[in-house]
């Protein structure tokens, strides 16, 4: 008897410390915003200011699209398409994309609100199919150093999850590469590829 009550304690003590550490763990991972981050934010004091140097795609969502998940493929350091996030197609959106894939038939494509889209390119495309559009707006961005995932209370060392305004689920974003005064971040290669800086 006197054994089976301390297999059930024990069992008791292992589940509360189970649930604890999993609600520790699932507290660190939230999405944070940076913005709120006064070490972090003081960096954009001298942050250099970068133009897309490549085309941007654009189109109108398709109707069978409303309401579905959009995911957003980046290139992993293995060269295979690593899903960056999923968001919500709904009519207020533009669909973007690189024009070259991340790897065979896949591309990187991501969601962006009409307003934005408008500031950043200057006009709104028109039909359901992709058109070319070249940026008129600049950015400023800073690098992700250890530092900065620390900050941003990385798990990993090497990623963190951003808050950002079209996704509940935050934006997860990498090491080298960069967070950006809109409020979302670059992958290493995807700035690498497609901007510049403005000298």
């Amino acid at each position: 008897m006197r054994k089976l009550s301390l297999a059930a304690c024990t069992f008791a003590l292992l589940s509360s410390w189970s649930v604890f550490a999993s609600t520790d763990l699932e507290s660190k991972s939230a999405p944070v915003s940076f913005q709120a981050v006064p070490e972090i934010m003081e960096k954009f004091d001298d942050a250099g200011e970068y133009r897309k140097k490549a085309v941007t795609l654009g189109r109108l969502p398709h109707k069978v699209e409303m309401g579905k998940q959009l995911p957003t493929y980046v290139a992993g350091e293995d060269g295979k398409p690593v899903l960056e996030t999923q968001n919500t197609v709904t009519d207020e959106v533009v669909i973007a994309r690189n024009p070259a894939p991340v790897v065979g038939a896949v591309y990187n494509e991501w969601l962006v609100p009409k307003e934005t889209w408008q500031s950043t390119y200057g006009e709104l495309p028109m039909f359901d199919t992709f058109m070319s559009f070249k940026r008129v707006k600049s950015i400023k961005a800073i690098p992700i150093t250890e530092d900065i995932l620390s900050l941003l209370g990385s798990l990993d060392g090497e990623t963190a999850v951003i808050d950002v305004d079209w996704n509940d689920a935050g934006m997860k974003v990498y090491k080298d590469g960069y967070l950006t005064d809109g409020g979302y971040g670059i992958a290493p290669e995807e700035m690498h590829s497609t901007y510049e800086k403005i000298e």
